[in-house]
């Protein structure tokens, strides 16, 4: 369920990009002295999102470092200095990648996910170790995901609930109390929204491979082209999700890197969603 959350580029300025990718690089840092270099192959813009959201919440100053890194090799680049947040971040993209790939591969994941699985399998029993109450609080949500998975559940917002706790949880583990009910509502319903759009960009190949999709549950669906006639019914049910992201987010009143969160919580998931409907639509 990862690859939903980035930067629009073409709305967002240069120098702003630049401060994204400070924030990325902080944590592949952070990922290379904690685990190795393996692991970085796997730091999503996911996470980044929530690296930066965290720290917006939380008003954490940071310091910036020049530093040379593998895909930089001859010209330094600015980087997050190493923070008690930033190792956080770090270990929880390890763990959140591991449970991804985890629930991948039972659902019958082909040789790349399950290759990934078994590379990341050392940093996760070392991730584990380090914040042991995410990893059961994530086991836990992933759990009761699959249960209701192979129940076959009809119900979208049921279904969907579990990886938008795990999403609320996962802010609460991170930053304790400062995870506000604002900042808990917003990550609850992102989650939601997360769980949605990639049940409704997977409708096809879950056809296909007779996968649980909660659209082809709660629809009763054979083909991915009979949700045509309910794109209208499925705008609605995404963008009231956004809808609520935004009211969040707005009444959280942040003030640090307001830019870059707003240009994926305004610009990015919601073009990413009218994307995914555009095909329906045709």
């Amino acid at each position: 369920m990862f690859g939903y959350l980035n930067i629009e580029k073409a709305k967002l300025s240069q120098d702003k990009q630049g401060v994204w990718q400070t924030f990325m690089c902080g944590m592949c840092f952070s990922t290379k002295r904690l685990f190795g270099n393996v692991p970085r192959l796997f730091i999503s813009n996911d996470v980044n999102f929530f690296n930066v959201f965290f720290h917006a919440v939380t008003q954490r100053d940071v310091e910036v470092e020049q530093r040379r890194c593998f895909s930089s090799p001859f010209k330094k680049r600015p980087v997050l200095e190493q923070t008690e947040l930033i190792d956080k971040m770090a270990v929880a993209n390890v763990l959140l990648t591991y449970w991804n790939l985890y629930d991948d591969v039972v659902d019958g994941g082909g040789v790349k996910k399950k290759t990934a699985f078994r590379m990341l399998k050392r940093a996760y029993r070392k991730a584990q170790g380090i914040l042991p109450n995410l990893d059961g609080m994530l086991r836990a949500r992933y759990e009761e995901l699959r249960k209701m998975e192979q129940a076959n559940s009809e119900s979208l917002d049921a279904v969907s609930h579990s990886f938008a706790q795990l999403s609320a949880d996962f802010a609460v583990q991170l930053i304790g109390d400062e995870a506000n009910a604002d900042v808990q509502s917003l990550c609850y319903n992102l989650g939601k929204w997360i769980y949605l759009i990639d049940a409704l960009d997977d409708v096809e190949k879950d056809l296909k491979k007779g996968n649980y999709n909660p659209f082809v549950a709660c629809y009763g669906i054979v083909k991915a082209s009979e949700l045509s006639s309910r794109v209208e019914e499925l705008q609605f049910l995404l963008f009231a999700v956004l809808n609520r992201v935004a009211m969040a987010y707005n009444d959280l009143n942040l003030g640090k890197y307001g830019c870059i969160l707003q240009n994926v919580l305004f610009d990015s998931i919601r073009d990413k969603s009218m994307e995914v409907l555009a095909r329906f639509k045709a």
